[in-house]
Parts: structure tokens; sequence; C-alpha cells
């Protein structure tokens, strides 16, 4: 599914390296006669009405660590960053000691969409001086503990959690962590309130030096009894010291990975352990952590450092690692077990001849010889659906590269429902649609057991449309702490595309080929409190897009405030 996918998490951050990068490193920099792009972002940096001279502005990708561009503020807390093409852009200064406005899903900055040689002006920054909690972390007998993280969560008066994140920036992520004496001292805090802890919740983990069950300040083993630590602007809250108990040992799992037919021992199998988590719906495996290296001869592997916790071993799906093709392509039901306090030994995976599934990508529509070439940088993965009571795993995806040739063979699948998708390719390439036996299997593919599938077809087409637009708001602006999704779909087809409304509410999508479709606009709260309109709901219009067309796109948000009863 060609889609630019956005994965909500209000703890993803963008890096933002506080370095000076020559014009040969901006985005969309071209060489020979080709155009230079013209694109600028440019606004005003200030605390209150007072600017701020100095400060260095980034602007970068959503989910690039390479800045495309970058300015210092002049005097007059101005700045502006030339050379940017048209794309997604997020603006951010770098300024630790500030508070800096936060983006929900991106972390701080703001998201601004950048058309051809746009001059984009008005991006400006107001700043706050950030607050500071420090305090010393010792173990039961009163030494200092070393490199241990610090734990914030923000909370309201009366301590209950308020649905946002603590500024875990790239330029002082390590400030969370003690040093040789203990000490821990974050800085660039929002005014609020905030629950302090450290060591780990005992739910499971891999950490091979041991670990600290939590306490939150000043002594609480629960949440509920921590006490509130208050943080003003430019404040500093001193003497948030926190005694740990005594520290928690660590232990080993092993076992062996089996032929579920024969029972031999299977080698080269690439595996994993990971902690095995409950919502309301179903059972997942969270965080998983390997060696890198595969059972030995006997088919044996070990994992150190567990922690107390409810745990699964499982087969790795052969992708990832490009050793791991050397290896079997195996599935197999994860294992699971409980770590309490001792080693657990003889566990035992069996394992079962993957299932593979084989096609090729066919070029719908596309008769330029560059765009066939790029086709080979597709990636077809393929995701198998757990059933009813199944846990859900890493080990349901597999993936391949496309040859040159535009076929494709994924191996190591589970038997059950197989979605497949299709990603990698330059932009204006998408999926429009995927054929087995001739019949449209958009939704999914069986995959019975001891069967293998060929003849997949994975058309992909190349779109030349743009649908652009503007989300107007009635009764007040934008609220800042809202995402705004836009999407476009195609009846009866794979083809999807997507994009994230930027602080102006601008949005602007490429490469879409020529047909109908549907243009979704989400909006997503993020504020503890609902709007006083209630939360907005998603707004829909058809549109025909043709090729090199552009399309205009208008929706309206009535954020006009409504009295409650």
């Amino acid at each position: 599914m060609f889609y630019q996918n956005c994965r909500l998490s209000l703890c993803k951050i963008l890096v933002v390296p506080v370095l000076l990068f020559s014009a040969t490193s901006l985005w969309g920099q071209t060489s020979g006669s080709k155009a230079k792009p013209t694109g600028s972002i440019s606004g005003r940096v200030s605390i209150g009405e007072k600017p701020v001279p100095g400060i260095i502005v980034v602007a970068g990708g959503l989910n690039s660590p390479t800045p495309f561009g970058q300015a210092t503020t002049d005097s007059e807390g101005n700045y502006r960053i030339g050379g940017l093409a048209t794309g997604q852009i997020n603006v951010t200064p770098v300024a630790p000691v500030y508070v800096v406005p936060s983006n929900p899903m991106y972390g701080t900055g703001r998201v601004v969409n950048v058309g051809l040689n746009e001059a984009v002006d008005g991006v400006d920054f107001k700043l706050t001086r950030g607050g500071v909690i420090t305090g010393r972390i010792t173990d039961a007998d009163g030494r200092p503990v070393i490199a241990e993280r610090v734990n914030l969560s923000i909370v309201d008066e009366n301590g209950a959690p308020v649905r946002a994140a603590p500024p875990y920036r790239a330029a002082n992520y390590t400030m969370y962590e003690t040093d040789d004496r203990g000490i821990y001292r974050i800085y660039g805090l929002s005014a609020g309130h905030y629950k302090v802890s450290a060591g780990v919740d005992g739910q499971g983990g891999i950490r091979m030096t041991g670990y600290y069950p939590r306490v939150y300040y000043p002594d609480a083993a629960d949440v509920a009894k921590a006490a509130i630590v208050d943080v003003s602007e430019g404040g500093e809250t001193k003497n948030i010291d926190i005694k740990l108990g005594r520290r928690g040992a660590t232990y080993a799992a092993s076992g062996r990975i089996l032929d579920a037919d024969t029972g031999q021992p299977l080698a080269g199998v690439y595996y994993s352990i990971g902690n095995v988590q409950r919502s309301q719906n179903e059972s997942y495996i969270g965080g998983t952590s390997g060696p890198g290296n595969p059972t030995n001869s006997r088919g044996e592997f070990r994992m150190e450092g567990l922690q107390p916790g409810h745990y699964a071993a499982m087969v790795n799906p052969p992708m990832g690692n490009p050793n791991q093709s050397l290896g079997p392509k195996v599935y197999a039901d994860p294992v699971q077990f409980e770590e309490v306090d001792g080693d657990v030994t003889n566990l035992e995976v069996k394992a079962r001849s993957g299932l593979s599934i084989s096609g090729v990508i066919v070029p719908d529509g596309i008769t330029d010889k560059n765009l066939l070439a790029r086709l080979s940088r597709f990636t077809v993965n393929a995701f198998t659906n757990p059933g009813p009571g199944e846990i859900r795993t890493m080990g349901s995806n597999s993936a391949a590269r496309v040859n040159a040739d535009g076929t494709f063979l994924i191996e190591g699948l589970r038997p059950g429902k197989v979605s497949l998708q299709a990603y990698g390719g330059d932009a204006g390439l998408s999926v429009t649609r995927i054929e087995y036996n001739g019949a449209v299997a958009n939704r999914g593919i069986d995959l019975q057991p001891g069967q293998n599938l060929s003849g997949i077809k994975i058309f992909i087409t190349y779109g030349t449309g743009v649908i652009r637009g503007q989300i107007k708001a009635e009764g007040a602006p934008l609220p800042t702490d809202w995402i705004i999704f836009v999407s476009v779909t195609k009846q009866g087809e794979q083809t999807r595309f997507g994009t994230q409304a930027d602080s102006r509410g601008r949005f602007v999508i490429n490469g879409i080929p020529a047909g109908t479709y549907e243009v979704i606009l989400q909006p997503t709260v993020f504020s503890a409190q609902p709007p006083s309109g209630g939360r907005p709901v998603p707004q829909r219009q058809t549109v025909t897009v043709t090729e090199n067309a552009e399309i205009e796109v208008t929706f309206t948000l009535d954020l006009t405030r409504k009295e409650g009863p």
C-alpha cells in the first residue's frame, strides 16, 4: 500500500543535530544544468514580544536526521532558510533551555508544506524559559546510582495523568540519566505538574546489568501515592531525591529450535525474546531483543539479562538481516514462559517450513524506461494477520526486494490471511491493485498450510496529478494541539495517499494517477479536555484528477465555542 504512513506516537522525536551545514547538503540540491530550488521559510523567534537573537533554526524532514537547511536569528529575532525544495518540512528552533512550541506527533517545531519555489513567511516561534527539576538517585545503601534513567510524567494539579509527553529532545536526551554522583538535572521543561520516578516496572525487559524496581518521588512504589512536583517558568525545583531499593537480579532463558515434524535441531535460525503484553482485544509481543546470532549446530539458543516478567521465544522472519537469507525459511508459534526468580531452560520452539508467495510487479500504463527501471526499487511486504486467540508477533511479517526483472519471492510465511504491500519506489509510483488468479485481492490472500502461491500480480502506475488544499477555521484559529490528516483513496483500488496539514492548514499531495478519488479530512485532538464544540468528525469530498492537473480543495472547520448546558 503506497501511503505516507504517519504512525501516531507521542514520543516520536525529530532528530535535529546542532551542526552547521554547507549549501550542498540542502534538500533538493541538484547539479548540472537543473535549476536549484528557491523555496524558503522565514519568521521571528521571540520571548513574549522581545526578540531572541542567536537562535539556530533548522528545517528538516519529518523522518530524516539530516537538515535541509538552517539559519541563525538576527538582532531582531528574524530568520530565513532558503534553497528549499517542495515538500513537507519541520521547522525547529534549537533552544534546549527554552520551551519550544511542540507538535504532538513530531516533537518540537512546526510542520510547513512548501510549494514549488514558495516563500513562506510568518513561521514564528514564541519561546518561554524552561524550568528545571534536579535531584539525586541513590541505592538502598545510600550510594549513588550511576547512569540510571529518570522518568517524568505530566499530571494535572490533582495528580491525574495528562495526555502529553515530556520534551525528550535529541539535543539533550542524556540529561535524563544520572551522572557519576547519581545526580540528574532535567531542564527546558514546561511549567506544570510532574511525577518523577527511577527504576523499572515489573513487566519484564532485557537489561544486562540488573535493574532497580521503580520508585516514585519521594518513596512510593505506587504512582497514585507519588508526590506532585511543581515546575514554574524559568524556575528550578531542587532536591527531588529518590532512594531505590536493592538491585534486582536478571536471568537467562535457553532452549532449542526443533523441526516440528522430525524433532531434529535446526541450526542457523535467527530468534528473539519479547515481552508479552495484553490489550483488551489481543495479546501481542512488545519490545523484542535478539543476540544477532542464529542457533548453533545443535539448534540451541540463549538470552541473558531478562528481568522477571512474561516472555515469548520466537523465530524471526527472513527479513532485516541479510545473513538470515542463508538460514532455514521457517516459522513457529511463540513459546511463552514466565521469568520469576531463576533461569528458564529447556524451552522448545517447534518450527515448520515456511510457505512462500511469488509474483511480479506489473507496470500499469507505464512506458517510460526511466520509470520502469525504478520498479526494481520496490520492496514487497507480506503480513499474516493472527487468527482468533493467536498472539501478534513480528514473525507475522516477511519481505523481499523486487528483482531487476520485476519478480519477487517472499519466504518463511505462516498460514493465514496474508496482506501484501509494496513500497519504496520514487514519488509518483503507486500500487493500484493486486491480483491472484485474475481476481482482485486487495484485501488479502488466504494462504493454506502446505501451500505456496505463485502468479501474484502487483500493478503499479505513475501519477502526475496534484491535490492541494486549505483548511479554514471559523470561530477560532486552528488549535496547536491538533494533528490534521488528509488521505486520498480510490474506490476499488489499493491506491492510497496521505499527508498532514501544516500549521497554516495547508496540504499538498503529489503523484496521484488520473481518476476519481475521495479526499478525507481527519482531525485528531490531543488536548486533555475535548473542544467546546465537541470532537471534530471526518469530512469528505470527491474529486476527479487528470494527468498533470492540480486540484484545489477547501475544508471548513467550525471552531465556534459552544456554550454548555
